[in-house]
Order: C-alpha cells, then structure tokens, then sequence
C-alpha cells in the first residue's frame, strides 16, 4: 500500500482510502495493451494509471460552464460589435473587411460548434483559461485508455462497487452531438449522411487506422438512428460542387470537418455550407468564435449589465480578469491603472499569450519568466496587438502519484467539453509542482488523466 500524506486536494477526493496499489502497477499505462485500440497504440502523451475522481457538485459546474459559454460568444458580435463589419474586421481579421462579412455571413447561420474550455481549479473555484472552439480539439482520446485503468483499480473493475464511478466517451457523445447537427442542416428525411473528414495534420502512415477508428464510430451511431452512410478522408480539394450538392468522387457529402488548424476553406466547401447543403462547423466565423480575447469581452458584457443576471454571475465568477494587451486604463481590483504599468509591475501576478494561440505555444507566465524577458513580451504584445494579459489563477496542489508512483503535489489542468446540448465529459493534464514551469499542456511533457464521476 502506497503511504499517503493526507491533504485537503487529491486526485481521488476523498475515496483515497477505497483504492490501493497492492498490485504494485506501473505510474504510467502502457498503451500497447491489448485493450487499447490499434489507433492509440504508442499513444505519444504519458497517461497516469491512476484515475481522477471528482464529486457531482464539480461535474454539474464543468457541465454548465461549458454548455453556456459557447451560447454567450455567439452573442458577441451583436452585443459588442452591434454588428459592425468594420469594427469586426479590424478586431478579428486585421481590417479585411471582405473576410469579416464571409465571416458575419457563416456566423449568422447560428450552427452549433463544439467547445472545449481549459479550466484551472483554484481556492476561489473553477476559473475559465481558455475556450477552444471548432473540431481540431484534442483530448478525446483518452477516454480509450478506460479499460487498462479500471483493469488497476479493485473499486473500478468490481461490478458492484464501479458502477459508483462514471466516466464519459466523449467520441461517442460527439458523434450523436454531429449526426445531430448533420440532420439539423441538410433535409432531415434523408436516410443516408455522409462525413468528409479533412485529416491533413495526420501523418499519411496512420490516416487510414484514423479514419477506420472515426467511421467506427460514426457508423455505429448512425445505426442506431436508423441511418446509413460513412466518413470519408483525402485531399479536401478533392471534394466537388455538383448541381448543388458536395461531391467527393461519386458519393454526396453532408457533414464537414477539419481536424487541422487555420486551413484555408474552398470554394466548393464555402458554397455548399451557405446553401445549406452541409454542416460545417469550421467556417471562416469559428476565427471569431476561438479568439482567446472574447473572455474579456465576455466580463466586459457582464459588468456592464448586457447579460442576463445568472450569465453575469457565472462569467464574472469563473472567468479571471482579462483584457487584450493595449496601451489604455483598466481596472484591476476596483483600482484603475495603466496596463502596460500594471503589467510590468507585477509580472507574478500576470499570464500574457497569444489570442489565437493553441498547444501552450505562446504563453508566458510571469511568475516563471525574468524582468527583461517579460518586458520583451509585453513589447511584443503591444505591437502587435494580439494578445491578451490574465490575471494569473494557479491550480491548488493536488495529490498524484508521480514517475516513482510517489505521491507529491501536482497541479491540474482540466478540459471540459461541451457539443450544444450535450455534455462531453472532462479530461485532465497534470504536472508535479517540483517540476512547474507554468505551462501544463500534453505538448509540452504533462501527464494525461482520466476523470471519473463519483455518483453517490
């Protein structure tokens, strides 16, 4: 048995006593076990063999936080922007106003895209980082590592005790979330609904076990509904305007997504989408929707008494203070300041990233950065006008056990996924305080975790 110092944060809550390492298991999974699916084999990330465990009270937040958020950044451009192309154009798309009005012109569709926030938990709650938006969002793969994890555990393998502990598929959830979507936006008496899936990102030796592992999926749940069709995957200009419908070879597509970042859209995809003959949650809009300085619009909107009370609330607790990097006044703890003042004075105090950025690429944590770095930063920023500053929110130390199976404080970043109406489950990267860096992402050397829901 594991010896444990007892703290108020843990992985396992307060169920560390029902679990034990009597089997003496590896810290890490082996992914090349037999239960893993061939696509995850050699899984590049390190992912604990132990699970993290968290009450309902944290997952109704995470639900909640994530199924709203996405609600309220559609609200944007007509809140803030009163619908300005001009004003939309210089925030988002560097004064091109042509590619804003495409943008408005996908927006005010008002199709559904899915979202995944990372969240730190700190003393004060849950505080919202970040929210990522469109289909390239990672972490879902975890969910197929569920087998070698319960296989440890005695509480999670028994067949009385581990129905106390739930975890979500998120795949499986997004794809009743996508047909879903699919027969919102092409005629809903169709029995057949074909996916494109553009998988560029994907190394060529292992597109196929990808998108085998995707129709899998797919397929199953359109057999449930009823439905017939399949996902495909090739060049994306492959894909072909026909007398209206999107062609790819010989089959009508209906559903679009891209599995990669900032890809430039094709005409056939652009058309096909405005006539309604697709879903296509990765349109020139989603470049509005995913831009990391909405969370200060967002409080903006708040304070200013243009949410609705409970949305106001929610924003206000959960998002920490934010603001795009200018040369202006803000308030700060109901003191005004000069920004770049504020930001240079109390650097420990501050993250400054970029506002497009993904993969903890661009991200710099004051704390963990030296006076003339930070001064860099903030230069840089400021030229560019393309970042925004946040009120740094640290993770409390949680217990985890660490490559030695000891168990020392960790901090924990979650990604909680939200797909419309349906909730899509949390996943977690951690980090053992002894090696902080601030930046706690799988890119950068995090360990992966798998989150359970304790029921009662």
């Amino acid at each position: 048995m594991l010896k444990y110092a007892t703290k108020e944060y843990s992985i396992l809550s307060d169920k560390f006593s029902e679990f034990s390492n009597e089997e003496q298991f590896p810290p890490r999974i082996n992914t090349n076990d037999n239960s893993v699916p061939e696509v995850f084999k050699n899984y590049e990330y390190p992912v604990t063999s132990w699970p993290i465990l968290i009450n309902k009270e944290m997952t109704e937040e995470l639900k909640k936080l994530s199924q709203r958020l996405p609600r309220l950044l559609y609200k944007i451009p007509s809140l803030y922007f009163n619908n300005d192309i001009k004003k939309i154009a210089d925030f988002y798309f560097e004064g091109n106003e042509i590619l804003a009005e495409f943008g408005m012109m996908c927006h005010d569709k008002n199709i559904q895209v899915g979202c995944r926030l990372d969240l730190t938990y700190t003393e004060d709650g849950f505080k919202i980082l970040e929210a990522n938006m469109g289909s390239s969002l990672g972490g879902w793969q975890i969910h197929s590592l569920e087998s070698v994890i319960r296989r440890n555990h005695p509480e999670l393998r028994d067949e009385e005790k581990s129905c106390n502990y739930k975890t979500r598929n998120t795949l499986k959830i997004y794809m009743e979330y996508l047909i879903e979507q699919i027969r919102k936006q092409v005629e809903k008496e169709k029995s057949t609904l074909n996916l494109f899936i553009d998988m560029r990102d994907i190394e060529d030796s292992e597109r196929e076990k990808n998108l085998s592992f995707f129709d899998s999926f797919y397929r199953e749940e359109l057999k449930k509904q009823g439905l017939g069709g399949q996902a495909y995957s090739a060049n994306i200009n492959s894909l072909e305007l026909v007398d209206g419908e999107l062609y790819f070879e010989n089959v009508v597509i209906h559903g679009v997504i891209i599995l990669a970042l900032d890809v430039e859209i094709t005409p056939a995809i652009f058309r096909a989408f405005i006539m309604d003959k697709i879903y296509f949650p990765d349109h020139v809009g989603l470049r509005m929707l995913g831009d990391k300085r909405n969370l200060a619009i967002l409080r903006e909107l708040a304070q200013s008494g243009k949410l609705s009370p409970g949305d106001s609330e929610l924003m206000l607790r959960h998002i920490p203070w934010t603001s795009p990097v200018q040369n202006k006044a803000t308030i700060f703890k109901g003191a005004e300041y000069n920004l770049p003042q504020l930001l240079k004075g109390n650097k420990s105090r501050f993250v400054i990233k970029a506002a497009r950025g993904y993969q903890g690429k661009d991200v710099f944590i004051g704390k963990f950065t030296n006076d003339k770095e930070w001064e860099e930063i903030l230069e840089t920023a400021l030229k560019t006008g393309a970042f925004i500053a946040q009120e740094f929110s640290d993770s409390v130390e949680f217990k985890a056990p660490n490559q030695q199976n000891e168990w020392t404080p960790h901090k924990l970043i979650w990604g909680a996924f939200g797909f419309g109406d349906f909730y899509g489950g949390v996943w977690v990267r951690m980090s053992e305080v002894k090696t902080d860096v601030g930046v706690i992402n799988s890119a950068t050397g995090a360990v992966e975790a798998i989150v359970f829901e304790i029921l009662s």
